[in-house]
């Protein structure tokens, strides 16, 4: 039983840097929402006088 205990526990503690990678990445994509959103205005602009 302390095996599978700590099985359990060294798995917890694998995913805590999963966790906060995962969490990073997400706040980088919404906090660059913005940005991509100007630039896909500008593009459709581009293209619109391009025509």
């Amino acid at each position: 039983m302390e095996t599978f205990g700590a099985v359990v526990v060294a798995l917890l503690l694998l995913l805590i840097p999963v966790i906060i990678v995962s969490a990073a990445l997400g706040w980088a994509f919404a906090r660059c929402a913005p940005l991509r959103a100007a630039n896909a205005v500008q593009a459709a602009r581009d293209e619109r006088a391009r025509t």
